[in-house]
């Protein structure tokens, strides 16, 4: 007991480190130190970034459209569309499309000779629509649609659509009444028709010639290829690409 300090002393020794702590702060380090920045950091950051722009430059639309009016070159154009030409050639020869077309002119009738039909009248009104874009409005009209923006112009926001329908169409037409398959749907078809009239003395046999149906697409395939070819090597004119939206 002789040992302990006085009650005066532990007073004192209680209160002193608690009105400290209330007055003094311990600083805490930081675990994750953030680097201050120097200035040859900061010239070499400026540095990369400059070069990383100048290394993708941006075109102006009138630097793109200045490109797309530039007419190409001769060879160019050979090599561009003249792959199309002897691709849809070679397919036409590989597959006996014109054969086929042939035959069914020649031999078969009703139906499937209206829609080999249907498939030509088509494939002519996609030639007659491309030729009026790539041959009447530059050189009769002075100008080359925007086909981009397509939707502006009052033209193309109907020659468009009715070019995909005719492709679409004419394609479908020429696989259907070329292969064996598009014709057994075709008469089928016909029959079920006929059939709910009870009209028994209408339905025809088919002749039992026919097209694979791969080989009928890919003969189809190949005479649109071929068209799009041809149409390629129509050159045009020096005149800027603009919307006309009258």
């Amino acid at each position: 007991m002789s040992d302990l300090p006085p009650p005066s002393d532990l007073n004192g020794a209680e209160h002193h480190p608690i009105a400290s702590s209330s007055k003094s702060t311990i600083p805490i380090p930081n675990p994750n130190p953030i680097p201050t920045p120097t200035p040859a950091l900061a010239t070499s950051a400026r540095s990369r970034s400059s070069q990383r722009r100048a290394s993708f430059p941006s075109a102006s639309s009138d630097e793109i459209l200045a490109s797309v009016d530039e007419p190409p070159r001769p060879t160019a154009a050979l090599l561009k569309h003249g792959k199309y030409i002897v691709l849809g050639v070679g397919g036409i020869w590989y597959t006996g499309f014109g054969e086929e077309v042939g035959r069914v002119l020649m031999d078969e009738h009703g139906w499937v000779r209206r829609t080999l039909l249907t498939a030509f009248g088509s494939h002519v009104l996609t030639i007659i629509i491309f030729l009026y874009l790539v041959l009447f409005l530059p050189w009769f009209r002075g100008y080359i649609p925007n086909y981009p923006r397509w939707q502006q112009s009052r033209r193309l926001r109907v020659l468009v659509p009715v070019l995909t329908v005719t492709i679409l169409l004419g394609w479908t037409c020429y696989v259907v009444s070329l292969s064996q398959s598009g014709k057994r749907a075709i008469q089928a078809a016909k029959d079920a028709f006929h059939a709910v009239g009870h009209d028994e003395s209408t339905k025809t046999k088919l002749s039992g010639e026919g097209m694979g149906v791969m080989r009928a697409m890919a003969g189809t395939t190949a005479l649109y290829t071929l068209t799009l070819g041809v149409l390629g090597f129509i050159p045009y004119p020096d005149v800027p690409v603009r919307v006309k939206k009258a």
